[in-house]
């Protein structure tokens, strides 16, 4: 949804505000949360719950019927429209950013259809039913931040670099999370590892075609 917004913007200025706009509204949005967890905890007494389950068993055992509906209606379509609109962001800034804005409504079906495969493999990679969900969501985010820090990283150096070069170490520094994932190491090292094979790859890479061309 911020690169949706970023994308409607008009000019930088508006970009920068929408973006620190952003940052006010989740941080609101994450302390509601943290608020409706720390309430049912206290109207539980504290008792243990199934990881994950707390806010499913309230809703379940302490909820009426009609606001129990009503409620899982809107989950579920706040979980539909959150989907939707990260597959047409990750669309949106794959045609813009690598295709020069050269958008029609196939190629945009191919690219949405091509992140959504992609993100449910990511899902299916990540299946497991003794990890929090909140750990879990950590690290399959760390599949693509470490990508984006190191292109924000490298744009910052005093040197330009060749789009080939740049998309190259933004794929392997996303597969080399997977390597790492299956390889067991503790998911708190993904970015940091992601970031410097990015920067490396592309300074190294960015060299080879130099030399090449």
């Amino acid at each position: 949804m911020m690169v949706q917004r970023v994308l409607t913007t008009r000019d930088l200025i508006s970009a920068r505000k929408a973006m620190i706009g952003s940052g006010f509204f989740v941080f609101f949005q994450f302390s509601l949360f943290l608020l409706a967890g720390s309430l049912i905890y206290s109207f539980m007494g504290g008792i243990s719950i199934e990881k994950d389950r707390e806010f499913s068993t309230f809703i379940v055992e302490y909820l009426p019927i009609g606001l129990r509906g009503i409620l899982l209606a809107g989950i579920l379509s706040a979980a539909m429209s959150t989907l939707s609109s990260s597959i047409n962001s990750l669309a949106s800034s794959t045609i813009n950013d690598w295709f020069g804005g050269d958008a029609t409504v196939q190629k945009s079906q191919i690219v949405s259809l091509i992140w959504a495969a992609i993100l449910i493999g990511i899902a299916l990679v990540f299946d497991e039913g003794d990890t929090a969900i909140v750990v879990m969501g950590l690290q399959i985010a760390s599949f693509t931040y470490g990508g984006l820090l190191g292109l924000f990283l490298l744009s910052k150096l005093d040197r330009p670099f060749r789009t080939e070069s740049l998309i190259l170490g933004l794929i392997l520094s996303f597969l080399i999370v997977f390597y790492l994932k299956q390889i067991g190491l503790a998911w708190t090292w993904f970015i940091l590892i992601s970031v410097s094979v990015n920067i490396l790859v592309a300074i190294v890479s960015d060299r080879i075609f130099e030399l090449i061309t």
